[in-house]
């Protein structure tokens, strides 16, 4: 459980949670990701982290790197000790006013694909295609906490490394990332994290195909101010827009995956939440704006246009103890112009698109181009049962429409996701899910996407 460093939305508390009641939950980006081909910077770890990391380990340090810490185990048990006030596994750092924590995880996941032709997606319905594949994941997470005159300033940073089967054929891709990197003071948010906007982002793995809700990491400054005691929590986000820009269909480099076809970033993305949390649950209402810009000379070039895009989201939580210890149902619903992945954040038309766009640029009635923004709406909802200490089940649903594009672009997705978890001894985890995403071009065949899964977690 990740409390201390991420801010207090009602969103947060639900992700932490599900954490508290199963564990982390493993999350890639799957096919749009891997589709894609990116990957992030590999950035080393800073020599104070790993010398913290190794003093933590028991690891020998450096002849005089330490001097007043005294000799063998029990000089490195009197020099590293337990943080007063602060939850299991943080250590106080000799000789600062820092506590840190280390944890992380790592696991393995096995796929068996069964998707047909027009889903555009993996299967055995073609021998170029893969039927199966791997993807192996370890996060590594340092948390600190200092007090401070004016209250706790913490930190979190969260280093993932993976290595998966692409979606072709004798094809594997390694990706060092920063997933997390954050700070938090007295309300204040700077970093890297999940967008404020967000609310419930699933209970299953969803290690391919994510229903439609609004799942982002960005970089952001927010700040987050809490009504006392009641419950209630109000926050004001501005975030980098890029990493909301699926694309602007007819735009050069779109159709080809190469580009988004947005012109240059001139404004960040504005989010506010409301956020209540109370015995019986939580509750949700966002809105964010988001710029589309773009030229819309055939050549990339001249005649800019630009215009505001929204969406707007909300969503409940419902804790349903009677049934048993950290069962839950949430139900959320969102709506959306010019800006898709807030309403969806694993969109797939069809095999001739990457996803989902946020315009498109068309031809008026006069014969001059234009730009027209998407529109897009999405419900969907999630349960999660413990049928006890070492079970546990998990059911996710959602409904996606994406329209205005045009008949050959618009589309609907249908996601449909359950996964069975077995906890044979604590931190340890065996898992199975089916992921179906049914892909309903306007125009099109039918495209049905399938995976199932198993998953094998070790956390730390």
């Amino acid at each position: 459980m990740q409390a201390p460093d991420r801010p207090v939305t009602a969103g947060a508390r639900l992700r932490d949670a599900v954490i508290a009641a199963r564990g982390p939950r493993p999350r890639h980006n799957g096919c749009r990701a891997a589709a894609t081909g990116r990957t992030a910077r590999r950035r080393p770890l800073p020599a104070a982290a790993v010398a913290a990391t190794l003093s933590l380990a028991g690891a020998p340090a450096a002849a005089g790197s330490l001097p007043d810490e005294p000799a063998g185990a029990a000089g490195r048990a009197a020099s590293v000790a337990a943080c007063p006030g602060q939850p299991p596994g943080y250590m106080a750092l000799p000789g600062t006013q820092t506590c840190l924590k280390i944890d992380g995880l790592v696991y393995y996941e096995f796929w068996l694909y069964g998707s047909n032709a027009a889903s555009g997606q993996p299967g055995w319905y073609s021998a170029d295609q893969n039927g199966i594949s791997s993807y192996v994941r370890g996060d590594v997470r340092l948390h600190s906490v200092s007090d401070t005159e004016y209250g706790p300033l913490t930190s979190f940073i969260e280093l993932r490394m993976s290595l998966q089967s692409q979606l072709v054929p004798s094809v594997m891709t390694d990706t060092w990332q920063l997933y997390h990197g954050l700070l938090n003071w007295n309300g204040i948010t700077a970093g890297r994290t999940q967008s404020m906007f967000d609310y419930f982002t699933g209970s299953t793995y969803a290690s391919l195909y994510e229903p439609a809700w609004s799942d982002t990491k960005t970089n952001l400054l927010a700040y987050t101010y809490t009504f006392g005691a009641s419950g209630f929590s109000l926050t004001g986000s501005m975030e980098d827009s890029s990493y909301r820009d699926l694309g602007i269909i007819n735009a050069p480099g779109f159709a080809a995956g190469t580009a988004t076809g947005y012109a240059g970033q001139q404004l960040p993305d504005f989010v506010g939440a409301l956020a209540y949390t109370a015995g019986w649950g939580s509750a949700q209402v966002s809105a964010a704006s988001h710029l589309v810009n773009t030229f819309l000379g055939t050549g990339g070039t001249g005649d800019y246009a630009a215009k505001t895009g929204w969406a707007t989201a909300g969503g409940v939580t419902l804790n349903l103890p009677h049934l048993g210890t950290g069962d839950s149902l949430t139900l959320q619903g969102a709506y959306g112009v010019g800006a898709l992945n807030y309403i969806a954040t694993n969109p797939i038309d069809n095999s001739t698109l990457p996803g989902g766009a946020d315009a498109v640029i068309a031809t008026g009635a006069a014969g001059g181009r234009q730009l027209q923004l998407s529109r897009a709406w999405s419900v969907s909802g999630g349960i999660t049962h413990n049928w006890s200490p070492q079970w546990q089940s998990n059911i996710n649903v959602s409904y996606l429409d994406v329209g205005q594009l045009g008949p050959a672009d618009n589309f609907s997705n249908v996601d449909i996701q359950a996964s069975h978890i077995f906890f044979p001894v604590n931190n340890l985890q065996f898992g199975v899910e089916v992921e179906y995403k049914r892909i309903q071009p306007q125009t099109g065949a039918l495209g049905n996407a399938l995976v199932g899964l198993l998953h094998i977690e070790r956390d730390f």
